[in-house]
């Protein structure tokens, strides 16, 4: 009886080995345990500077006829059958390769993957709320929600900055925001820059006493 998590690593160490081949094609059915193991081979595959190309075939003749089919130099399957795993692995040529092993249980438990869809649309949404602004032109640098954020606020948006439009500009993980227009630079505070842009459109924008003049000279 193998542990999961030595298994993952075998299966892990096995992608490695395969990625130098190149592209590998990879499959897997039965449980959360195979398609667990198959990522984990899969993840080995790329950081090898492979290309993992995991398909939607249920069985390992499949996942064979595929890898010959697109002219791969190995195609691997994983089969989780109750407590046992079995790993399906082909040369591309037909050649192939058939180990079974027994997981510990109960029924090889293993936790789920899982996709949230839709994030930066229901993060904008969300931060911005029923909130409108009388809009014009801004530019957004930065993530893709706070594109989002700001059109939902009212804003004509582009993505570089644009003679007399507002400027929203944050950081890579939008954690934090600046806003520049005409010339004067704004932090507004927030959780992360969708906030920090909420609350910039909902506080009334102080007019500078003055500010320097292209010549030098103060402009009051």
């Amino acid at each position: 009886m193998e542990e999961r998590t030595k298994l993952g690593q075998e299966l892990y160490e096995l992608g490695l080995r395969l990625g130098s081949l190149g592209a590998v094609a990879i499959g897997s059915g039965g449980g959360p345990l195979a398609r667990t193991l198959a990522r984990a081979a899969g993840c080995g595959v790329a950081l090898a500077g492979g290309e993992a190309r995991f398909h939607d075939g249920s069985c390992a003749a499949c996942g064979a006829w595929v890898g010959r089919y697109y002219s791969l130099p190995a195609t691997l399957f994983v089969r989780q059958t109750g407590d046992s795993v079995e790993v399906y692995l082909s040369d591309g040529q037909g050649r192939s390769f058939h180990q079974r092993l027994d997981v510990d249980g109960p029924d090889a438990a293993v936790g789920e993957w899982d996709l949230l869809t839709g994030s930066d649309c229901a993060w904008a949404a969300c931060r911005v709320g029923d909130r409108r602004t009388p809009g014009g032109l801004a530019a957004a640098i930065g993530p893709a929600a706070l594109t989002l954020a700001l059109e939902r606020l009212g804003y004509e948006v582009a993505d570089r900055p644009i003679p007399g439009a507002a400027v929203f500009r944050a950081d890579q993980e939008g954690l934090s925001l600046t806003v520049e227009q005409d010339g004067v630079v704004a932090r507004p505070i927030g959780e992360d820059s969708l906030e920090a842009a909420v609350y910039y459109v909902d506080q009334p924008q102080a007019v500078p006493a003055f500010r320097p003049a292209e010549d030098g000279a103060e402009r009051k």
